[in-house]
């Protein structure tokens, strides 16, 4: 799971809330359209999605509305340069945490990195090391074994912590002897252990 999406097609704004929030700790993807934050959607979760709502491929109101359905995004600001009342009435309506207009003291970074801060806290740490699950059990663990980790539909369990169903088997800091070698399986998103051990 990344920090922080950004979608915005002003270059010069994208870049500086890129830099802004990378250098902040954060792990930031920027698109510069709908387009393309749909497709890093189809790769990662994210805590924050701050998006643009007058884009040029497509609506940034419909991606708002794809976004809050699929579920994949804790949180979204809406950044824009409309200041209409009414529009800020209905994202906050609509499940939005923030809107921010262009330009206004809300934006500027000082208080921009300071609200992201309220609303997703520090940068979470990298993921731990070691090997993808679905690449673990497609090489060494035999099929019927396989349903341990999965849910009833064949997917990885989403985390009760951060709704990420990427993990990554980590192994014990202890010699190991073959044929049995001991590891954990935890969220690659927040690092938390999934059941059952590895074993």
């Amino acid at each position: 799971m990344k920090d922080i999406l950004v979608v915005e097609d002003g270059k010069q704004e994208r870049e500086r809330l890129e830099r802004l929030f990378c250098e902040a700790g954060y792990s930031v993807v920027a698109c510069e359209s709908v387009g393309a934050a749909e497709e890093s959607l189809k790769q990662e979760e994210f805590r924050l999605a701050i998006l643009d709502i007058g884009l040029n491929d497509k609506s940034g109101s419909l991606l708002f509305t794809n976004i809050k359905r699929a579920g994949r995004v804790a949180y979204i600001i809406i950044f824009t340069g409309n200041p209409s009342v009414h529009l800020k009435q209905r994202f906050i309506q609509d499940g939005a945490v923030d809107y921010i207009v262009k330009a206004s003291p809300q934006a500027q970074n000082e208080a921009f990195l300071s609200r992201v801060k309220e609303i997703v806290g520090a940068p979470q740490s990298a993921s731990p090391d070691g090997i993808d699950l679905d690449a673990f059990l497609n090489r060494y663990v035999l099929a019927t074994s396989k349903q341990l980790f999965l849910d009833a539909d064949n997917s990885l369990p989403e985390c009760r912590s951060c709704r990420s169903r990427r993990y990554v088997v980590t192994f014990s800091h202890q010699a190991q002897l073959p044929p049995t070698v001991t590891g954990l399986v935890v969220c690659a998103g927040c690092g938390k252990a999934m059941d059952p051990e590895v074993t």
